[in-house]
């Protein structure tokens, strides 16, 4: 493609998301230019991962940010693509792990404008019966999948009294709770946590899960792809750490 071709599928990406040219934000010499070429084009769209999992690194990143503007353009580019209404509340329940609640509930109250504004309306989930047992039982087993012989590392670590009483939590809530609710599979949601870890630069847990994400189908091309599409969102030198960490990660693990 030429400079101008590249320009122009940017544009189009870019108005497909929901900007559209006369956007006050895009109201700069030359910015307009730059941003459709290299993070509209060039960055998005690349197809390492599919159109529908391209969008979950972004909506990743855009709960960290609070940006609620953009945040609902993105929330309809992710309906466009293909990505379910369900999906999508999930990608930002998740994000409270990592990013805490007020991002999230703003993320989420974003979401609901667009979907109100499309006549999508979400359906109740059904009564979680399981006893806390069951729920610590269930988190053990997706850490297990996830992680395998790696799960019980560092501040996982059962022997480790400092952080493990905060830990024993994250298993019954996070993996046990969340990571098991319909709406994203196992796959997406790791895709959901590099994106996470990227956006929050928590290397050492962005370490620990570049690794595990093989377990879950995702290749090593695909693991970096999670971070290089938080980029726009984040700025080119959180993605750019991150993708150090993770190329460290593969190092270290001889993958």
């Amino acid at each position: 493609m030429t400079r101008e071709e590249n320009r122009n599928a940017g544009a189009g990406r870019r108005r497909a998301a929901g900007q559209p040219d006369d956007d006050p934000g895009l109201n700069a010499p030359g910015y307009a230019a730059y941003v459709d070429e290299y993070y509209h084009q060039d960055i998005s769209g690349r197809d390492v991962l599919p159109a529908e999992d391209r969008v979950i690194p972004a909506l990743t990143a855009l709960c960290f940010r609070g940006a609620e503007k953009a945040t609902e353009r993105m929330v309809g580019a992710a309906l466009d693509a293909g990505l379910e209404p369900r999906a999508v509340i999930e990608i930002f329940i998740q994000s409270a792990l990592y990013s805490g609640l007020p991002r999230t509930e703003e993320a989420i109250a974003a979401a609901n404008r667009v979907f109100a504004a499309r006549g999508i309306s979400l359906p109740g989930d059904p009564e979680d019966t399981r006893t806390v047992a069951q729920m610590d039982a269930d988190g053990v087993a997706v850490m297990a999948k996830l992680h395998g012989p790696r799960q019980a590392g560092g501040y996982a670590s059962p022997d480790n009294r400092v952080t493990f009483s905060l830990y024993q939590g994250a298993i019954r809530h996070g993996y046990g709770q969340l990571w098991v609710r319909p709406g994203l599979d196992l796959r997406q949601r790791v895709i959901t946590a590099i994106a996470g870890f990227t956006s929050a630069a928590l290397h050492d847990s962005l370490r620990k899960f570049a690794v595990s994400a093989l377990n879950v189908g995702l290749s090593k091309d695909q693991v970096a792809e999670a971070a290089i599409q938080t980029a726009p969102w984040n700025g080119l030198p959180i993605a750019l750490n991150g993708l150090t960490v993770i190329s460290a990660a593969f190092d270290e693990a001889g993958v």
